[in-house]
């Protein structure tokens, strides 16, 4: 088994990977997410983190930063800043975060469900809730 290992572009300033030569895309390669700051960053790409295939973990993207959900309280300790009202609010972004993410899941199910309901009253089955069982009307 291998390896994934994630590159991110600072910005859209710094080089793209079809105008690195042949050794800065060798020193690309060797970038890791475990080493110090030089191992990590290498002409305005940085890798933060590596994942090793056929393993299933859940990835953020929080504020420009990608980070595996289970790493995501122990880096989201800091106030939240609302950018629109310039202001640091009484709450940390690990809550904010969370609170977005049960939200989506509950939209998402919701709309998982939807199709499923249709489908039940199209084919006129009715769930019985004490078995368990579909039965015809």
């Amino acid at each position: 088994m291998g390896t994934t290992t994630f590159y991110l572009r600072h910005n859209d300033l710094k080089r793209k990977l079809s105008g690195l030569t042949k050794k800065e895309l060798d020193k690309l390669d060797k970038l890791s997410p475990y080493g110090g700051y030089d191992d990590q960053h290498a002409f305005g790409w940085h890798t933060p983190l590596e994942l090793h295939n056929g393993n299933v973990y859940l990835l953020v993207f929080w504020k420009g930063r990608l980070m595996r959900l289970e790493q995501a309280p122990e880096n989201l300790n800091k106030k939240y800043y609302d950018k629109y009202t310039g202001k640091t609010m009484n709450i940390y972004e690990w809550t904010v975060l969370k609170r977005f993410l049960i939200a989506e899941i509950e939209r998402l199910d919701n709309h998982f469900k939807k199709p499923l309901k249709n489908k039940r009253k199209q084919y006129g089955l009715k769930c019985m809730e004490k078995t368990g069982k579909f039965m015809l009307q």
